[in-house]
């Protein structure tokens, strides 16, 4: 019987490491596509020139032509749904900011990935060991 409970609760924390694995992964691939994002932003902000042809978003996947009339005013989301406008190179400063900032928090996720993969393959033979004792055990009877 205490092997059937220690099996019970290896089984269950293993299944709680798989799920917070799965959300992790999740997260880093939520943040790394927001990097390319930030990344393909400031690069467009590179290229753009005053009078540009440029799509501007409406909002639910609905955009309207124009042309771009200051390329050195640009208008920012700081944060909390709130917009302002900067200039060219505090705008850059920002995105480059948010950029740098998910780029540490992915980092992070990624040490917390590989430690819950160890985890997971240190405990995945414990409870192969486990269940086969226990096998044999009632083979035995």
């Amino acid at each position: 019987m205490v092997e059937e409970k220690e099996l019970q609760e290896k089984i269950l924390v293993f299944r709680l490491l798989e799920s917070r694995f799965e959300n992790m992964v999740k997260q880093r691939d939520v943040l790394a596509s927001k990097i390319v994002e930030l990344q393909t932003t400031l690069n467009t902000i590179d290229e753009m020139k005053t009078g540009d042809d440029v799509l501007f978003s409406l909002g639910s996947s609905a955009y309207a032509k124009g042309k771009l009339s200051d390329k050195n005013k640009i208008i920012v989301e700081v944060g909390a749904g709130v917009v302002l406008e900067k200039g060219l190179d505090e705008a850059k400063q920002i995105l480059s900011s948010r950029a740098n900032e998910i780029q540490r928090v992915l980092m992070k996720i990624q040490r917390e990935i590989t430690e819950i993969s160890s985890e997971l393959e240190r405990l995945e033979p414990e409870i192969q060991q486990i269940a086969d004792e226990m096998n044999k055990k009632s083979e035995a009877r």
